[in-house]
């Protein structure tokens, strides 16, 4: 427990250096970063023995500066397609690190170019959602909620999309950095927290297949990169399909 105290606290406190700087160059590196550790992650979930694989999405990354990200992931997952074919491989599994977690990743650079605000709204709503679905699931929860993890109840699923929700929008309406009308405000954060929900039952799936508790352990009491940002993966692309409204 006191380890997992410590290394919250020191993840909150460099959340809070990334939101004061706001550098580029500083948001870019930390994204690689992340993105290279979640990478060698989902190679161990997916059953992948390969790791060159992580030198060809370090080089992918390297080009998320000059392109559109969307059209970037397309060109990545095209990219090791065609290898796949051209090695007549069979291990078609390679292309999944190029899904997930490529894909969300490269989006949160596409989200980061609305403005270090909406990276706050996004940890905001999923932090409160993870927060709230676990704390009213150990009060409340009776019925399971999915067999991926038998943990999560439903009362504590639906409690942490609530509670998300609203902490969602406190903090926009409060920050008052999004140009959007209350409703869309209120949809868009209900959106992040069931994404996020999804999010952490697909990583929890993944890790039940490959029979291990936790996708690493980078951080000491809270697991592997992946365990920390699967919530943020799927909640992206929640706000960014909003955000496109």
């Amino acid at each position: 427990m006191r380890s997992r105290i410590i290394t919250g606290v020191l993840l909150f406190a460099l959340f809070l250096i990334i939101v004061y700087t706001n550098n580029p160059y500083l948001n870019y590196t930390l994204l690689g970063v992340v993105y290279c550790f979640a990478f060698k992650e989902s190679l161990d979930l997916y059953g992948i023995n390969n790791k060159k694989l992580t030198y060809a999405a370090l080089i992918i990354y390297g080009f998320l500066p000059f392109t559109d990200p969307i059209f970037l992931s397309i060109v990545a997952v095209v990219f090791v397609a065609s290898v796949l074919a051209y090695q007549k491989n069979e291990n078609l599994k390679i292309v999944a690190p190029f899904i997930y977690p490529t894909i969300p990743i490269l989006m949160m650079w596409m989200l980061l170019q609305y403005g270090i605000e909406y990276l706050v709204w996004l940890i905001l709503s999923v932090v409160a959602s993870d927060s709230g679905a676990f704390f009213i699931g150990k009060a409340f929860g009776k019925h399971p909620f999915s067999p991926s993890s038998p943990n999560k109840t439903i009362e504590g699923a639906v409690g942490g999309v609530i509670l998300g929700t609203v902490v969602g929008c406190i903090g926009c309406i409060v920050g008052d950095f999004v140009s959007k009308g209350f409703f869309q405000i209120l949809f868009s954060s209900f959106l992040v927290c069931v994404f996020a929900v999804w999010g952490d039952l697909f990583e929890s799936y993944l890790k039940r297949l490959c029979g291990v508790k936790d996708s690493g352990s980078l951080f000491p009491g809270h697991g592997g990169m992946l365990d920390r940002i699967d919530g943020y993966l799927f909640g992206v692309v929640a706000l960014l399909w909003s955000l496109s409204w």
